[in-house]
Order: structure tokens, then C-alpha cells, then sequence
């Protein structure tokens, strides 16, 4: 498990339809997290994740709040790909 916090930029809708390939994929709620990453010299990095989740409509109260959600993660290519885990909900965090 990984407590993933950013503070929360947006939220959003994707309606269903076919990739590029004539993949049909199902529609989607999204959230967009800010998060800061320290580098190893030091410096901060922020960066724009977002999150499929399964209702995005209770992330619209922690609009430009920062929050903590449960998540996991896989690799893909040389990229890190976070999800919520099912049945996590976001609560407020602390701010550091």
C-alpha cells in the first residue's frame, strides 16, 4: 500500500468510446493531484498525477486541499502508474 498526497486540481468525466486501435474502452471518473517529489539533490519537483477513481464527484469538497489516498502502483515502460485502491476514500492531510 502507498498513502499517495497532493492537493487536489480538478476533476473530471471521460465518456466512453475506441482508442486508436478500435479498442472500445468504458468511461471513467478522473481526479488530478499536485504533488511535490524531492529529487536527490535536494530540490522539489511538483507533478500532475491523475487518478481513475470510482466516484469523482466526492473529491469535488477537497478542491485546493491537500489529501492523502490510499493507492498502489505498477510499472509501465519506464513510467509508475498509480490507482486508488478499491473502496479508498480521500481524507484531508496534514500539511507538511
Amino acid at each position: 500500500m502507498i498513502k499517495l498526497e497532493g492537493t487536489v486540481i480538478n476533476t473530471f468525466h471521460i465518456d466512453g468510446g475506441k482508442n486508436k486501435k478500435g479498442e472500445d474502452y468504458e468511461a471513467s471518473d478522473k481526479v488530478q493531484l499536485l504533488g511535490s517529489l524531492e529529487l536527490p539533490n535536494g530540490q522539489i519537483k511538483n507533478e500532475l498525477i491523475d487518478l481513475k477513481v470510482e466516484d469523482a464527484s466526492i473529491y469535488e469538497a477537497f478542491k485546493n486541499k491537500l489529501i492523502s489516498i490510499s493507492c498502489g502502483a505498477f510499472p509501465a515502460g519506464k513510467n509508475v502508474v498509480f490507482y486508488v485502491r478499491k473502496g479508498a476514500k480521500p481524507v484531508l492531510a496534514d500539511a507538511l
